[in-house]
């Protein structure tokens, strides 16, 4: 597959302990039995900066990447920063002036094996270029200077080793590391990583957008609340004084509790609870990581005074533009703005499922969710850069991974076929030739590796990797397949055949010809699932058991062998209403009522879907249809969101 790749004339920098590390391998087949070994160092936050001269500044781009991610400034303004993988270029000409400049950057290793990185590894670096007029004027190397940041230290870990909350020190001596006049007289020359790779993929995706969001302040005796009128995707900004050593106790969430306070422990598992010593001067907070919240509650001690003005949300977001959209039902209103600030707010260089519990950029969800964006935006950046993320995985396994760009090895069996389906729906919206040729082979590939590997030479029979079927496991109707995560699967069920048979015919409609026998592949599904007397269609081979899922699945992808069994099908799917099924039926049942005429509007408007969403307080999609319905929802999950896409 085409990648596009840059050689840098920089150097991979780092410190003297990580040039020193054994590389980690955290790369493995999902059930393989490989003991990943523990990391030395975690939650590292390393600095460099580096002084030129230029003569001209026009037309100035940065190449830069680094491990884990970065935060950018030039002659002490903030550019840009990136949390994902890969070379970014970044236009830098406004920045920049004649004579001296200086570049700083706040690099960061997260250590610990997440979905978030690709860490744990031991590596951590930066590379960087920057070219101006065509020429290469500034490359790292042993010249930069670098120093770790003292003034970030850990407050517990948030989600699934998401992230570390934070105790951010405002006196520490690294502060304002980025401006032009700070003192770097002590910091270290930069040490060479040997035989790093020094070639990396330029992300196509777009740099991320910065809001300013003013909240509803009200003071309390504990110090502030600050609402910021619904769930964002960011940072929290305030000027402080205080006492030096005094802390500031920072809680953040997307609820209040009964008492009116926030609800920092929250109902994903995550605990939003952040912490700032002052130095006895005017402090800013520069938290580094961010959070997805609507609230902020700011506990002072007593002889702290905050600037109220001060008191802001930096919200940050990938660039989204859509036209205007007004139902004349006011529930279609509602459920068109949940969706759309949902996925405004909610995407960022990725597309992940949540950005508070997990931040993970899922194959089959990111599927979904990159068509809506592309749709109501016209922007395919994302879209195309999630395929081509998704067949760089083949290193790993040939049947890819499900959460990209990340040291977390999850493989699920649904998900690259998802991206199959999806890949012909962009087609169908795009016609872009040029971009499905060139992935043609990749794809083609992952279908045969599925028929050579998991098939009895037509249905799926067998497999290595997990099947979701339906998440969360309620919504499976009591399906009657053994779906435990670290196991072989070896029963011939309805589900996972249902995808394989929708990415055959989805792969022949790509490459314009039958490379797949598509109708040996029906009959033999009809044959195994298929309950003729009841017009329905059973879980497996050998059980009798027929849920509502496998035939929301035949149905969706037209394996329903007459009108009969798919009206039979169809007036269920009324009855129980689109609140029966959940993340991964939904689309492409939707797909296929919407593909067949049907009116949309009944299930859209399902009071025990968005609307029960909304009566519960929603801003943003939850994970599922109401805050109870799972041990760990998340109120700020994207992927349902993707109802858009039908409105």
């Amino acid at each position: 597959m085409q990648y596009i790749n840059r050689k840098l004339n920089g150097k991979w920098i780092t410190t003297s302990e990580f040039e020193k590390l054994p590389y980690i391998n955290v790369f493995h087949r999902y059930l393989d039995s490989y003991p990943v070994p523990k990391s030395e160092f975690q939650n590292c936050h390393i600095l460099f900066r580096k002084r030129f001269f230029l003569d001209k500044t026009k037309n100035a781009k940065i190449f830069i990447g680094a491990d884990d991610c970065f935060k950018l400034y030039i002659n002490g303004k903030f550019v840009s920063e990136c949390f994902s993988q890969n070379l970014r270029e970044i236009d830098i000409e406004k920045y920049l002036s004649k004579g001296e400049n200086l570049l700083a950057v706040h690099t960061y290793y997260h250590g610990l094996i997440n979905r978030v990185f690709v860490s744990g590894d031991n590596c951590h670096g930066l590379l960087c270029d920057i070219i101006v007029d065509g020429k290469t004027v500034l490359s790292s190397d042993e010249t930069f200077l670098y120093s770790y940041h003292e003034g970030y230290k850990s407050n517990g870990i948030i989600g699934y080793d998401t992230q570390f909350s934070e105790i951010y020190d405002a006196g520490a001596k690294q502060v304002g590391f980025e401006k032009v006049n700070f003192d770097d007289s002590e910091w270290k020359n930069a040490r060479v990583k040997e035989n790093a790779l020094c070639t990396l993929g330029v992300s196509q995706a777009k740099l991320l957008v910065f809001e300013t969001i003013k909240p509803v302040l009200e003071k309390t005796d504990y110090g502030y609340l600050a609402d910021f009128s619904s769930n964002f995707v960011g940072y929290l900004n305030l000027t402080a004084k205080g006492e030096k050593g005094s802390e500031i106790i920072l809680r953040f969430g997307q609820e209040l509790d009964d008492n009116g306070r926030v609800r920092y422990k929250m109902r994903a598992n995550c605990t939003y609870e952040d912490r700032m010593i002052l130095s006895g001067t005017d402090d800013e907070l520069s938290e580094f990581d961010y959070k997805a919240f609507r609230y902020a509650e700011i506990i002072l001690p007593k002889d702290a005074e905050i600037d109220e003005k001060s008191i802001t949300l930096t919200a940050r977001h990938y660039p989204f533009e859509t036209k205007e959209k007004n139902f004349e039902d006011e529930a279609l209103n509602k459920i068109w703005k949940l969706c759309i600030h949902t996925l405004k707010y909610g995407v960022q260089e990725t597309v992940q499922d949540c950005p508070d519990r997990e931040k993970g950029y899922y194959l089959g969800d990111g599927s979904y969710i990159a068509l809506t964006f592309g749709k109501l935006t016209g922007d395919w950046s994302l879209f195309r850069q999630l395929i081509r993320d998704a067949l760089n995985t083949s290193h790993v396994s040939p049947s890819l991974l499900t959460c990209l760009n990340c040291s977390l090895i999850q493989e699920i069996a649904e998900f690259p076929l998802i991206m199959v389906n999806a890949v012909n729906i962009y087609l169908s919206l795009t016609d872009d030739r040029e971009f499905v040729e060139d992935i043609i082979p990749d794809l083609k590939a992952l279908l045969d590796y599925y028929h050579q590997e998991y098939t009895d030479g037509v249905l799926i029979n067998r497999i290595d990797k997990w099947c979701v079927v339906e998440w969360p496991e309620q919504f499976r109707d009591n399906y009657d397949v053994n779906l435990e995560q670290n196991s072989l699967l070896c029963d011939t069920h309805c589900v996972i055949n249902a995808y394989y048979y929708a990415a055959l015919c989805s792969f022949n409609n790509l490459s314009c010809t039958a490379v797949y026998d598509t109708e040996t592949v029906k009959k033999a599904y009809l044959e195994a699932f298929y309950d003729e007397k009841n017009y329905c269609f059973k879980d497996s081979a050998t059980s009798e058991h027929s849920s509502f899922i496998s035939n929301v699945f035949s149905y969706a992808f037209g394996l329903c062998p007459d009108t009969s069994a798919e009206e039979k099908i169809f007036c269920e799917i009324q009855q129980r209403g689109i609140s029966a099924v959940n993340i991964f039926a939904l689309f492409p049942l939707m797909y296929k009522l919407k593909c067949d005429g049907r009116d949309l509007t009944q299930f859209i408007s399902d009071e025990r879907a968005y609307l029960n969403m909304l009566s519960q307080g929603a801003t943003t999609t939850f994970e599922t249809w109401g805050k109870e319905k799972k041990w760990n929802t998340s109120l700020f999950h994207l992927t349902l969101s993707y109802i858009a896409f039908f409105m």
